[in-house]
């Protein structure tokens, strides 16, 4: 090979480089982004993040990290991975754990509003029952009122009379 092929050849091999480093950067963008969105939890892949997600969502071949060209990008991807493990939720088992952890505490409030209207409905219940009680009430002393006003009218002519005025 002529040294204006291995130009050429190092120049696009570089060129390659900076791409792929470039891809791998905005592939970790994405995810980053995507646990935010969710979260904390990876929704891809079952929430298990690794240097084969990682180069999958990169677009490139997983066997690319370990190049000697790329060991600088492989050695940020492994402390990337780490420090994404003791920050977010990560793993299909701690996802799992967590979407569980989720259910239960949407059942919880599921369960409480449920309570919370049986109650509601309970007291509307003994609402409309003291409502209807206190109709009944109202019915029956009219009734009354009436009766009364009727009796007061017929005894007007009353054998009532008053006392006399003296006279000085």
């Amino acid at each position: 090979m002529t040294s204006k092929y291995k130009i050429a050849a190092l120049a696009r091999g570089e060129t390659r480089t900076i791409e792929i480093e470039r891809k791998v950067l905005a592939a970790m963008d994405i995810i980053m982004a995507e646990i935010r969105a969710n979260d904390g939890i990876y929704p891809q892949n079952g929430g298990a993040i690794s240097k084969n997600e990682v180069a999958r969502r990169a677009g490139i071949g997983k066997t690319t990290f370990f190049t000697p060209k790329q060991q600088e990008l492989n050695a940020r991807v492994d402390v990337w991975l780490e420090t994404l493990k003791m920050q977010e939720t990560v793993g299909r088992t701690r996802v799992r754990r967590t979407y569980a952890e989720r259910v239960e505490t949407w059942k919880d409030k599921y369960q409480a509003l449920e309570n919370s209207h049986r109650k509601t409905e309970l007291d509307l219940q003994v609402a409309e029952a003291e409502r209807e009680e206190a109709l009944s009430l109202i019915i029956e002393l009219q009734a009354k009122n009436t009766a009364l006003l009727e009796q007061l009218q017929m005894a007007s002519t009353s054998k009532i009379t008053s006392f006399p005025k003296k006279k000085k």
